[in-house]
């Protein structure tokens, strides 16, 4: 089993060198051992991510070709793989590897679009992508949602897939005034929440239109343990000699 905090973050775009300053100092006071990251780039700063990254004490992995989504991390991630999603949209998936274990994750942004998102949601079941029961390890799934008042293109998840029961309070956007919970955090396989928290310090508000989410998740053992019962001596069951 191992145990360890997640961040679920969408940056807005790091629209400034205020904003990316912001974040960063968000993400460094959580200490996060995980961070997954929407809406990274700035068409016209692309380093910034970088800095933030560098900033935040902990290393950036990306794609070839991913503008939306990324990971930061303490411990190494592997076979990081870009999964397309329809409209330009894709999904991050990568494997988080600990001293024990490995875990899955998944991390996206879905479209504002309903009919999009219905069909962006399609492909995130599909065998392809999450109904993968090749992936025996526990897997978490973060992102942003989209709005969750259109209702068409909600995530329709299946029963191996749960959302988090942390934070009890769900809203996390907009920043100032928090509505909705378009930031979400899943989980598939044996994996389940402690604790967890919406971050609604000033900075945070400042930094990014939506707030970020903290939860620590333990993993759990899925191995079976034998009861061995101790072995006992069986009396003969001769009768015993008579004497006299």
């Amino acid at each position: 089993m191992a145990k360890f905090r997640v961040m679920n973050y969408h940056l807005n775009g790091l629209q400034t060198v205020r904003a990316q300053e912001l974040c960063a100092q968000v993400i460094r006071e959580q200490n996060p051992d995980l961070v997954l990251l929407q809406a990274t780039g700035s068409r016209t700063a692309p380093e910034r991510l970088l800095k933030l990254a560098h900033a935040a004490g902990l290393s950036l992995y990306q794609a070839v070709g991913e503008t939306c989504c990324a990971f930061l991390a303490h411990h190494p991630l592997h076979n990081i793989q870009r999964l397309p999603l329809a409209f330009d949209a894709s999904c991050l998936r990568a494997d988080f590897d600990l001293p024990d274990e490995r875990v899955h994750l998944y991390n996206f942004a879905l479209s504002m679009n309903p009919v999009q998102r219905l069909e962006q949601v399609r492909i995130l079941l599909s065998e392809e992508v999450l109904n993968n029961t090749a992936f025996p390890c526990a897997t978490i799934i973060c992102g942003d949602f989209g709005l969750p008042l259109w209702g068409c293109g909600k995530l329709a998840l299946n029963p191996r897939i749960v959302r988090s029961v942390h934070p009890e309070t769900r809203a996390n956007y907009p920043a100032a005034f928090p509505l909705w919970g378009r930031g979400r955090v899943y989980f598939q396989g044996p994996v389940q929440s402690l604790a967890g928290s919406i971050i609604s310090t000033e900075q945070a508000k400042q930094a990014s239109s939506h707030l970020p989410i903290v939860v620590t998740v333990e993993t759990r053992d899925t191995r079976k343990a034998i009861k061995v019962r101790e072995a006992t001596t069986l009396r003969s069951k001769r009768a015993d000699p008579v004497c006299g």
